[in-house]
């Protein structure tokens, strides 16, 4: 039989709410920006950026609701999901904590599990011919939702292991803001050589990546 301690459920069930969360801060950095975001993605590869905005979407809905399926799906398919974190031996106050934060995070669950059933994990016909309103949610919606999963984190990883967990500081250190500065460099460098001929003719034969 299958079996594993606690605190190497707990710590795999960290690590996907880190990547979870670090899949939402690359969307906000490259898609909630300001105005001079949008047009720079748009001039640089409109085509590229608004295929990657829907993909993003798609997937982060994709994943929180596979943190929040049943905690099982059949004999000996165990989910590692809230609610198998929740089914497992706490104490009581615990127990508590991690019911109540399960169920304001399943509450936002029910606001996605349509666009994951229908649209994400399979494709209904009715939904996509008739371009169904599905996983919509508010802002505040999402800021509970996050807010709880922290809270749910800490209780869990309190007990099993020692002290709370912020998924947000552990999160890998993004790259996206690289990439946006080398994306407004590139434009300013098109600009520049589209203004001045001989500044091309500099430059001919000394790109480092020009195999790339």
């Amino acid at each position: 039989m299958f079996t594993i301690d606690r605190a190497s459920i707990v710590r795999a069930f960290c690590d996907e709410c880190v990547w979870l969360y670090c899949l939402r801060k690359h969307f906000a950095d490259l898609f909630e920006g300001n105005d001079g975001r949008r047009r720079l993605l748009a001039e640089v590869a409109g085509t590229f950026f608004h295929d990657l905005n829907l993909v993003l979407i798609d997937y982060l809905l994709l994943q929180q609701c596979k943190l929040t399926d049943p905690a099982s799906s059949g004999k000996n398919k165990d989910n590692l999901t809230t609610n198998y974190i929740v089914a497992l031996d706490w104490t009581p106050t615990t127990a508590q904590v991690l019911a109540s934060a399960n169920a304001d995070i399943m509450s936002f669950r029910a606001k996605i599990d349509d666009a994951r059933r229908k649209l994400v994990a399979h494709l209904d016909l009715r939904a996509r011919l008739q371009t169904l309103d599905l996983g919509s949610f508010s802002p505040d919606d999402e800021t509970k939702f996050w807010a709880a999963l922290q809270t749910f984190v800490d209780a869990a990883h309190d007990e099993a292991i020692g002290g709370p967990f912020d998924f947000r500081v552990a999160m890998p250190a993004g790259d996206v803001s690289s990439l946006i500065h080398a994306l407004k460099d590139a434009v300013d460098y098109e600009d520049i050589h589209g203004q001045d001929g001989a500044f091309l003719l500099s430059r001919h034969g000394q790109r480092r990546f020009d195999d790339a």
